[in-house]
């Protein structure tokens, strides 16, 4: 009931958009800077003591990922068992971009086991151990897209979680997933959709290296676009 629930929702009309503005501690600023795509921005503004963040996002909308799909046979070729063997799951019953994805999703909530435990984070490992944190659910979702032929690119950044108008940033990794005209989407294997709880670092920031930091929430709003 779960996963139908889950489906519904994805393929609902409704579009759901979230603004957040947060104020961070952040000793570092220049570790962030504007960043947007088709269903995120992101504006920095300095400010004394940290950063005044302005942060937009959409939900996935998978009807306009209608994209018809076909398997790049050459990259299938250069994986292991275990990649065809997923891939052979999630492909089936998929026509669209949507679908694919969707079925990415399902396999990722229903298979694989989050966990904070120090393992193997490669694809074929996270797929074999059935375990994985935020590093080894995006390796997996990004070598089930190129199977289709889809680029993605891993994010790094920060889930802003939010307790009492506080805000802690969790170092966290997702995808951005470029599509046809010059399309590119932000999607979380590991929460599998997107919100305005995100802060992106640039490129080539190891999160391990950055101290942690606290915010404060200024305003939060989210409203329902029937588009």
């Amino acid at each position: 009931m779960r996963t139908l629930l889950l489906m519904l929702y994805l393929w609902t009309s409704l579009l759901q958009e979230t603004s957040l503005e947060v104020f961070v501690s952040c000793r570092t600023p220049e570790i962030f800077s504007d960043y947007r795509n088709t269903n995120f921005k992101q504006e920095i503004s300095p400010g004394h003591g940290g950063l005044k963040v302005k942060i937009k996002s959409r939900t996935l909308r998978l009807q306009n990922l209608n994209h018809v799909i076909c398997t790049d046979e050459r990259y299938l070729a250069a994986q292991g068992p275990a990649v065809s063997r997923v891939f052979s799951q999630v492909r089936l019953n998929a026509l669209s971009v949507a679908d694919y994805l969707m079925n990415i999703s399902h396999f990722l909530k229903n298979q694989i086991e989050y966990t904070e435990a120090d393992l193997p984070q490669e694809t074929d490992a996270v797929l074999e151990q059935g375990k994985a944190h935020c590093i080894g659910y995006a390796n997996v979702a990004q070598a089930l897209l190129a199977c289709i032929g889809i680029v993605s690119h891993p994010v790094n950044g920060f889930f802003l979680r939010e307790n009492n108008k506080r805000i802690e940033p969790v170092p966290h990794r997702w995808l951005e997933i470029e599509l046809p005209g010059q399309r590119r989407i932000f999607y979380d294997p590991q929460y599998q959709d997107f919100s305005s709880r995100y802060l992106v670092t640039n490129l080539g920031i190891a999160l391990d290296s950055i101290e942690r930091f606290q915010g404060v929430i200024i305003r939060k709003n989210k409203k329902i676009l029937d588009e």
